[in-house]
């Protein structure tokens, strides 16, 4: 079966490159192995889909699964970051079909053990704040000659976080409760966002990353201005 899946990958790299067509690839994969052209596709599809981060509905066994993220992981953390996120999108799928998928779950957590160790930590590209103050504490004369120095195009890493999924109920209800003023500066919301409705940013008194809940009680909505000036302010720093 390895052989199947080596080539479903080299026919997907030909589609992504617009090199070829799915429906000439899948037929071709039919063909060579002697499988219907839906289960060639549906080898072909799940490449694509886990290169382009999108879902696929294809049922893959661990195996399977394992060799593909292989192949993908070739191509950098960038790509597996992408695919890993499609498989977890899969996986929550199958759950309400086949149940909790205990061994597709174990070769995702695999890769992303992997992906840890492919990423980038740099500590100092996370201290932008850092970099800018010591900037500004430079002479003119520095900056400039860095700035003749510096590459146009940044640098690009592959930077793992942690984030929270939010309730988006709490964030509703906190701005219902404001009715677009905004609860800092009592001011109205700067601008209507595209749908009408006031622009506010929903701020957590007790960060979640310090232990807060997410609840509305622990928001409150503010006004970009005041939003910023809650996280970097003076007023605020060692409040919390």
């Amino acid at each position: 079966m390895p052989e199947v899946f080596v080539a479903a990958y080299e026919a997907a790299l030909l589609v992504l490159g617009a090199k070829a067509s799915l429906s000439d690839r899948q037929k071709a994969l039919s063909a060579q192995y002697g499988i219907a052209e839906r289960t060639a596709s549906g080898y072909i599809g799940c490449f694509l889909a886990m290169r382009r981060g999108q879902t696929f509905k294809t049922i893959v066994s661990a195996e399977g699964l394992r060799f593909m993220l292989n192949r993908i992981a070739e191509g950098g953390p960038g790509d597996l970051m992408i695919a890993l996120q499609s498989v977890m999108n899969h996986i929550t799928y199958l759950q309400g079909i086949t149940g909790n998928e205990p061994r597709l779950r174990r070769v995702h957590a695999e890769f992303v053990g992997r992906l840890r160790e492919m990423a980038t930590f740099d500590e100092a590209s996370l201290s932008l704040d850092d970099q800018v103050a010591k900037a500004l504490a430079d002479t003119p004369e520095a900056r400039a000659l860095r700035l003749q120095q510096a590459p146009s195009t940044p640098e690009q890493k592959i930077v793992l976080t942690r984030v929270f999924r939010r309730n988006p109920d709490v964030i509703a209800e906190a701005l219902t409760r404001a009715n677009g003023v905004c609860q800092g500066c009592r001011k109205a919301a700067p601008f209507l966002r595209a749908d009408g409705r006031p622009y506010l940013e929903v701020h957590h008194r007790q960060p979640l990353a310090e232990g807060g809940v997410d609840t509305v009680e622990n928001t409150i909505a503010l006004c970009p201005n005041c939003h910023r000036e809650r996280h970097y302010g003076a007023r605020y720093l060692g409040m919390r």
